[in-house]
C-alpha cells in the first residue's frame, strides 16, 4: 500500500505537526518565518515550507 503525504496541511495539522500552538502557528506566519497559502478561506502551510521553517529553528544548546 502506497502512503500518499501530503503537499499541504491544514493550521490545525501544521499545528499539531510541529507540536505547538495555532497562535504560534499565526505568529510564525505573520513575521514571515513561516509561508502560508490561502485556497478559498482554507489557509494551508505547503510541506515543503512546514520543513524548511523546521530546518532554520536554531540548535537547542541546553539552555532554558
Amino acid at each position: 500500500m502506497t502512503t500518499i503525504k501530503p503537499a499541504a496541511l491544514t493550521i490545525d495539522e501544521f499545528s499539531q505537526w510541529a507540536r505547538m500552538g495555532k497562535t504560534r502557528t499565526y505568529e510564525e506566519i505573520g513575521k514571515g518565518s513561516l509561508r502560508a497559502i490561502k485556497v478559498g478561506r482554507r489557509t494551508l502551510v505547503p510541506m515543503d515550507a512546514a520543513e524548511a521553517w523546521l530546518a532554520a529553528q536554531p540548535a537547542y544548546r541546553g539552555e532554558a
